[in-house]
């Protein structure tokens, strides 16, 4: 049970290294806090969130392999 409570750890850490996840993380805040909290309509709340998404791919390129 602890091994397999490891690897997830691992593999959820190895993913926050990645731009894309930070991308997604970014949009689902803005889509649900614009959503819930701000009352914006699902369009400008996606258009926050593909804002958000862009300046993240912007401020940490892709690791070249």
């Amino acid at each position: 049970m602890m091994d397999k409570l490891r690897i997830l750890i691992i593999y959820a850490a190895d993913r926050l290294n990645e731009a894309s996840t930070w991308q997604g993380i970014g949009f689902l805040v803005a889509l649900t806090g614009c959503k819930l909290g701000a009352g914006m309509d699902w369009g400008q709340a996606a258009g926050l969130g593909g804002i958000i998404s862009a300046a993240i791919k912007m401020a940490f390129p892709d690791k070249k392999s």
